[in-house]
């Protein structure tokens, strides 16, 4: 089993910057970056639902919609213990939206794990071992969304929560992909082609792109329910046009352009079926 999850690590760099002052691309003032880790297959702690990519219950035509969600967010602040608040609060408030709609589709459901730290120093997962070199991201191997402070890029992106809010969306977007079975799917297929062929890059794509059509989802839900002004669901959509694959990065993300596509796709169109980046033509996914 260590093998298998040795094989099926998933983990990729965004960077990002939005010019209110995210993990992708540049714009003004630097950038910030996050990932996430692997799940595990067979009777790992990663493997719930049903392990398929594109035919998933939760991406069936029609698809479902997130209802508006009314979000009672705690207060943003960089102290661990204050932004720790500020993530429980909005993992309620995604539980409340994601688990409805995987009940309909009769797939499990259970909350994720949450560790908020100052930075990543000390920090082990069985994702990144005793590396700190990550940024915010989800590992499926213990079903845990990994928040460090440090890493969020405050000092770019100041009492602007909605970014760190769409960041937190986007790994919890990873969690629903592996409690609904894509995420055991896709990475079975990514492991076969080889991680780093151009197959393998492609279904890396296919995953990021549909994280961040979760995203769009759930922001648009929380607005909708009068928790994220107008000008805060701007920046976080500005944002999402500001994520992509730099030059020379290995091309596991996606371009910028589709970053903000797919983010828009599930903002506008609130659907799960409308984010199923695994049925859609390459070229939208590049």
């Amino acid at each position: 089993m260590l093998v298998l999850v040795i094989l099926i690590v998933v983990v990729g760099l965004v960077r990002v910057g939005v010019r209110t002052g995210v993990h992708a691309v540049t714009h003004s003032g630097g950038r910030a970056e996050y990932t996430y880790g692997p799940t595990t297959t067979g009777n790992g702690s990663g493997a719930t639902g049903v392990a398929e990519t594109g035919a998933n219950p939760l991406l069936a035509d029609p698809g479902s919609p997130l209802s508006p969600a009314r979000c009672a967010y705690a207060p943003w602040g960089t102290r661990v213990e204050v932004a720790r608040a500020f993530f429980e609060s909005a993992a309620t408030c995604l539980e409340q939206a994601w688990r409805p709609l995987l009940t309909a589709a009769k797939l499990p459901f259970s909350k994720p794990n949450l560790k908020v730290t100052a930075s990543t120093a000390g920090i082990t997962t069985p994702c990144t071992g005793s590396s700190n070199n990550f940024a915010a991201f989800y590992c499926g191997a213990d079903q845990t969304i990994y928040m460090p402070i440090s890493q969020l890029q405050t000092e770019m992106f100041k009492d602007h929560w909605e970014i760190y809010l769409s960041v937190f969306s986007h790994e919890y977007g990873h969690h629903v992909q592996a409690q609904a079975g894509i995420l055991a799917a896709a990475n079975r297929q990514r492991r076969d082609a080889g991680p780093k062929t151009t197959q393998g890059l492609e279904i890396s794509r296919r995953i990021e792109l549909q994280a961040n059509c979760f995203d769009g989802m759930f922001l648009s839900s929380s607005a909708t329910g009068g928790s994220l002004s107008p000008s805060q669901t701007g920046n976080a959509r500005e944002d999402a046009y500001g994520r992509g694959d730099a030059p020379g990065d290995m091309r596991d993300h996606g371009t910028a352009r589709h970053m903000g596509d797919w983010f828009s796709t599930g903002f506008d169109q609130n659907k799960t079926a409308q984010c199923n980046t695994f049925t859609a033509p390459a070229t939208q996914v590049s």
